[in-house]
């Protein structure tokens, strides 16, 4: 038996957990990443790339951003549909990019082996003693830690475990079709109608298109069925698709006020997801590099202390989404939305430059945002 010490153990090397490490790494601290799958391993995700993510992998990586073993496709042309009818075709400001998780993960999870972190994976059985902290890896190792930082995902066991209640949880499948089953281009495709209370895309990925739906979980709900009719409705066979579903959280954040002050949540596994849109590589980037940030400058507040206050904004704005969720995938709402977007595509260009690729507006400010966006009309006009 081999007794390892680390500064900060981290459970789970998904986006969250390994920003967390590459951070931490980068500051000299001993860290060490626990994952009970081996890499590279599928991940259910659209993969798409808004602005602000973008700025926090640049952030994170440095130099090594712009590598093209990152990102595996791009495009500028968003639409929106309900169901079948197009509403809107917007061209965007910048150019919006799409990763394969498989080798986006792995790819972060060799940048940290680079940077001489411990890895170890496929630890499907280790066990954690929270009060003690320590973790007795499969073979027998121990790992002694101070901090930890559990990043374990939609289902955590470290969040079960705690007693910490579940955020709503939202559900989503896909599929990955050859780009030359369908004559999309690399225009993205968003579906409104198609599910209650989410909604359907095609993103462009590769020599794919990642094909998928998603939404606030329902056990009525045939997920699999419902996006067979999501392919045929674009003519693309259904049958043989390869569908992969996976949970999400999908409404609210975890009260991580009490409990262990030694440990701290961060991403899928503490909730850290738009509400709306269903966007959690941002927030899981984030929360790592901020858990990084309190471990390695906590000032004269403890570790759990200091990493809330820095997640205070993010929790903030899943809080207000998740309160405007509910009007938003309203049926009624809808169909108001349905006819008042209809060919307004400078308005979603707007929208998706100012709120989407970027929080510019808080969710408590939507008036603010077509308030600002009357005046952009007016101006473009001139």
């Amino acid at each position: 038996m081999k007794e390892i010490f680390a500064d900060t153990l981290i459970i789970g090397a998904g986006p969250a957990g390994i920003s967390a490490a590459i951070s931490l790494q980068k500051a000299g601290g001993s860290n060490a990443v626990v994952d009970r799958q081996s890499f590279p391993r599928e991940k259910t995700c659209g993969g798409l790339i808004t602005g602000k993510t973008m700025s926090r992998i640049i952030s994170l990586l440095n130099d090594k951003a712009e590598d093209p073993a990152i990102f595996c496709d791009s495009g500028n042309v968003v639409e929106l549909f309900h169901k079948g009818k197009r509403l809107t075709c917007s061209k965007l400001s910048e150019r919006i990019y799409f990763i394969k998780r498989a080798h986006f993960d792995h790819y972060l999870v060799r940048r940290y082996k680079e940077l001489g972190g411990l890895f170890f994976e496929s630890e499907k059985n280790h066990k954690i003693d929270f009060d003690k902290r320590i973790i007795t890896l499969s073979n027998g190792d121990v790992i002694k830690y101070k901090n930890l930082i559990a990043a374990d995902g939609a289902l955590s066991s470290i969040r079960d475990s705690l007693g910490y209640g579940k955020p709503e949880m939202g559900f989503c499948v896909e599929t990955f079709i050859p780009k030359i089953q369908a004559p999309f281009g690399n225009r993205v495709k968003i579906f409104f109608g198609i599910i209650e209370k989410g909604y359907g895309w095609v993103f462009p990925s590769g020599d794919d298109y990642c094909i998928g739906l998603g939404g606030v979980y329902c056990q009525d709900i045939d997920y699999t069925g419902r996006l067979k009719r999501l392919l045929k409705m674009l003519g693309i066979p259904g049958d043989s698709c390869k569908i992969r579903g996976a949970f999400v959280p999908y409404g609210g954040v975890v009260d991580q006020s009490k409990g262990h002050h030694e440990i701290v949540l961060a991403g899928d596994a503490a909730g850290y997801v738009d509400p709306i849109f269903g966007e959690g590589l941002y927030f899981a980037i984030t929360s790592g590099m901020k858990a990084a940030r309190a471990r390695i400058d906590p000032g004269q507040e403890s570790f759990k202390s200091s990493y809330l206050r820095k997640m205070s904004s993010c929790v903030k704005q899943i809080r207000q989404g998740s309160r405007i969720q509910k009007l938003f995938f309203n049926k009624y709402a809808q169909g108001f939305f349905k006819r008042k977007l209809y060919k307004k595509n400078a308005f979603v260009r707007f929208f998706f430059d100012k709120m989407i690729s970027d929080y510019k507006y808080s969710y408590h400010n939507m008036l603010g945002l077509y308030i600002d966006y009357n005046l952009w009309e007016l101006k473009r006009r001139r």
